[in-house]
C-alpha cells in the first residue's frame, strides 16, 4: 500500500506530537504516584501537565473530527460498515472531550481547594486515562483503509491542522512541564508510546 497519509513535514510533526504527549502523560502519572507516596509534587508541574495534555488532546480531537467530517461526505451511504465506524468515531470523540473537560475541571477544583480536592482530582485523572486508553485509542485505526483509499496529500495536511503557531505552543508548554518536573518525573526520562503491558 502506498504511503499517502501526510507530507513529510506534517507527518513528522504529528509523530513528534504523539511521542511528546505520551512522555508527558507518563510524567504526569509518575507525579500522581509520587504525591500518593507522600512526596512533594509542585502544583505548577501538575498544572503544566494538564495544560499540555489539553493542548495535545484538543489537537487530536480536531484532527479526528476532520477525518470524520471528510469521510462522512465522501463515503457512499450504502457502505453501512464504514458509516457505522464513523458513528463510533463520533461517539468516542464525544466521550473523550467530556473526559478531558472533567480532567481540567477537577484540576481547577484541586488548585482552588488544596488537599481537600486531591481525591476528586485523581478520580478525574483516572476517568480521563480510562477513556483515553479504552475508548479513544482502541478504535483509532478503524477507518485507516478508507482514509488510504479516499485521502490525498492535501487532505492529510488539512487533517494535521499545523499552523505557524502550532510548534511554538507545543514547545512552550513542554518547556513548562520540564521546568517544574521533579527529577524522577522528567518527561524526557520516559519513552514515547503506549504503556508497557
Amino acid at each position: 500500500m502506498k504511503e499517502i497519509r501526510a507530507t513529510s513535514k506534517s507527518k513528522a510533526f504529528q509523530q513528534f506530537e504523539r511521542r511528546r504527549l505520551s512522555q508527558v502523560r507518563k510524567s504526569f502519572a509518575a507525579g500522581i504516584n509520587r504525591h500518593n507516596t507522600g512526596k512533594e509534587v509542585p502544583l505548577d508541574f501538575l498544572g503544566a501537565c494538564v495544560d499540555y495534555i489539553k493542548l495535545s488532546m484538543d489537537r487530536l480531537h480536531a484532527q479526528d473530527q476532520r477525518i470524520h467530517d471528510i469521510l462522512t461526505k465522501r463515503v457512499d451511504k450504502k457502505e453501512k460498515t464504514t458509516h457505522d465506524k464513523l458513528i463510533s468515531l463520533k461517539s468516542r470523540l464525544a466521550q473523550s472531550r467530556i473526559a478531558l473537560l472533567d480532567l481540567t475541571e477537577s484540576f481547577d477544583k484541586f488548585r482552588a481547594t488544596g488537599p481537600d480536592g486531591w481525591n476528586d482530582f485523581v478520580r478525574g485523572v483516572n476517568r480521563f486515562m480510562d477513556v483515553y486508553f479504552n475508548v479513544l485509542l482502541k478504535g483509532q485505526h478503524s477507518t485507516l483503509d478508507t482514509q488510504d483509499a479516499l485521502f490525498d496529500l492535501a487532505d492529510w495536511d488539512a487533517v494535521a491542522g499545523i499552523t505557524n503557531n502550532t510548534p511554538g505552543k507545543e514547545y512552550s508548554l513542554f518547556g513548562r512541564v520540564m521546568l517544574y518536573a521533579p527529577a524522577d518525573c522528567c518527561p524526557e526520562n520516559f519513552k514515547g508510546g503506549p504503556p508497557q503491558k
